[in-house]
């Protein structure tokens, strides 16, 4: 949402249905752990949210669930979400828990259980950009490799129609980080039906002036074909700054040069390419610039910034020419599902 109101919420939401056939529901605040462990009631602002997600999603529309298993850092377990709100710190034995502690799998397993039943998806996402681990907390990586293993097994097990997915986060072609992450992935590629696609060229890649998506190497998209094995591919989130980026870190500026004319270059470059491959889908992040929000509630938090300004329309509620190449890619009809 652009902002933390109903209003926007039921503007976004109809903005989903208007620009797409798939709407993806991405629960990335943390999970009621000690709830979904001893499957009692979750607080009632969790049911709240819940249910206003899926009171606006109509039934014709194709539902594309995603629970995080890791934190926003994607160094270890997704927090808690409780009463006081999500994000929340893990407290007690979850603190010393790994993804391959019994009552890790369980609860998770459990809490997705439960909303696959609620907003029965064609497809659930349970290792969000899982191959960051692989560059943060390589030690821990196996831990997580149980993890799929087991979600994995359980759900296909109950649900045997439900496509499956985890997420790559690519990097640039060719990088250390990308090496890494085509030597270890292969360990969960057996736990995946099909494999997403996280992509924000502008901010994670190296190329110069990366804020011009003409400057990406070649193959910057059909870098993941060399270690996929095979396996379906979707876009399962991405998106381009439509204004230029400054970003002031302890450790380091950021800055990228961009505009609603390079934003349209990369949408024509990204559906193209992903028709070329024959993705699944393509979830563009996010519909609308949410400076109001990132003023607000996101106190200027510097690591969202690197999105604010990536939507299809803009802070002043304007469409881009972006969403007009999204629309004519849309009418085609060329994904298959």
């Amino acid at each position: 949402m652009y902002e933390a109101t109903l209003d926007a919420m039921d503007v976004t939401y109809t903005r989903l249905i208007q620009h797409g056939d798939i709407i993806k529901h991405h629960i990335m605040g943390g999970i009621p752990w000690q709830e979904a462990l001893d499957q009692t009631a979750y607080p009632q602002n969790i049911e709240d949210d819940l249910n206003g997600k899926i009171n606006r999603t109509p039934n014709s529309t194709v539902v594309f669930l995603a629970i995080d298993s890791l934190n926003t850092e994607r160094n270890f377990l997704t927090p808690n979400w409780n009463a006081q709100g999500d994000n929340q710190p893990l407290t007690g034995d979850w603190l010393n828990r790994s993804w391959n502690s019994p009552e890790v799998i369980t609860a998770y397993i459990n809490f997705a259980s439960d909303l696959i039943d609620r907003f029965q998806p064609r497809y659930f996402e349970y290792g969000t950009e899982f191959t960051e681990l692989i560059i943060n907390d390589p030690a821990a990586y196996p831990d997580y490799v149980e993890f799929a293993q087991a979600v994995y097994t359980q759900l296909k097990a109950s649900y045997p129609n439900l496509e499956l997915m985890t997420s790559v986060a690519l990097k640039s072609p060719g990088s250390t980080e990308m090496q890494q992450i085509a030597a270890q992935i292969v360990q969960v590629l057996p736990y995946t039906d099909v494999l997403g696609i996280s992509v924000y060229p502008y901010a994670f890649y190296e190329h110069a002036d990366r804020g011009d998506p003409a400057n990406m190497p070649g193959n910057w998209l059909s870098q993941v074909s060399q270690f996929s094995q095979g396996k379906p591919l979707a876009i399962s989130e991405t998106g381009w700054i439509a204004e230029d980026l400054q970003i002031v870190f302890p450790q380091f500026t950021y800055a990228e040069s961009s505009n609603v004319t390079k934003q349209n270059s990369f949408a024509s470059m990204l559906l193209t390419a992903a028709n070329s491959m024959n993705m699944k889908l393509v979830i563009w992040w996010t519909v609308t610039d949410f400076d109001t929000l990132w003023n607000n509630e996101l106190g200027q938090d510097p690591v969202a910034k690197i999105w604010k300004d990536i939507g299809l329309y803009n802070q002043d509620q304007i469409a881009r020419a972006g969403l007009h190449t999204w629309d004519e890619w849309l009418s085609r009809q060329v994904y298959q599902n």
